[in-house]
């Protein structure tokens, strides 16, 4: 298989937003704090699926601006369904998109979330699941869990804050899973479990 290669583009009137892109058929949108950009684990979902990855910036704002720019990015280049994956500081911003979405959103993935969730997050109706590393000793996650109302919560074992390039392939196999069967993934509410 060929190696996707990713096209790199800005977003917003003021281009503070820099975003990349690759692969075909339907679309995940991650939003992710962090550099390099983009990952292993996003090339492993852009074998797959078309993968359009947002920078959390100094420069993009708030989550809810980053949002904002976000949502009218997608409405520009005719993006009418995603999933939503959302990593460090980038999931408050992929749930602020899932609130007020431009598209239709089927899930959401949230890989070791940053900062505290805000209490609107209530709101959302979406399926999602929550990853945290067995080596995160934050209790972020947690929050986020028992916050968001459809909410599955999974343990990536031998990562910590940074599951995507701790554990890529792990990333990559249990968003796919989760975006593909969504509720149907079966993982335990009550205690989670362990991807190998």
């Amino acid at each position: 298989m060929t190696k996707p290669t990713f096209a790199q583009h800005w977003a917003g009137e003021d281009r503070r937003l820099p975003y990349w892109e690759a692969g075909a058929g339907e679309t995940i949108v991650a939003i992710v704090d962090g550099e390099p950009l983009p990952t292993r684990a996003h090339a492993l979902l852009a074998e797959r699926r078309r993968v359009i990855v947002f920078a959390m910036t100094a420069d993009a704002g708030t989550p809810q601006e980053a949002a904002r720019h976000i949502g009218a990015t997608l409405a520009a280049l005719g993006v009418e369904r995603v999933a939503l994956l959302g990593e460090g500081a980038g999931a408050a911003a992929a749930l602020w998109l899932a609130l007020a979405p431009p598209a239709e959103i089927g899930s959401v993935v949230l890989a070791a979330p940053d900062g505290l969730p805000d209490q609107a997050f209530r709101g959302m109706q979406l399926p999602a699941l929550v990853l945290c590393g067995t080596k995160d000793g934050s209790d972020t996650g947690g929050r986020y869990r028992t916050l968001l109302p459809d909410c599955h919560f999974m343990f990536v074992y031998d990562a910590g804050r940074a599951i995507g390039a701790e554990r890529p392939q792990a990333l990559a196999f249990i968003a796919l899973e989760f975006f593909e069967r969504r509720d149907l993934f079966l993982v335990s509410r009550e205690s989670g479990m362990t991807f190998p």
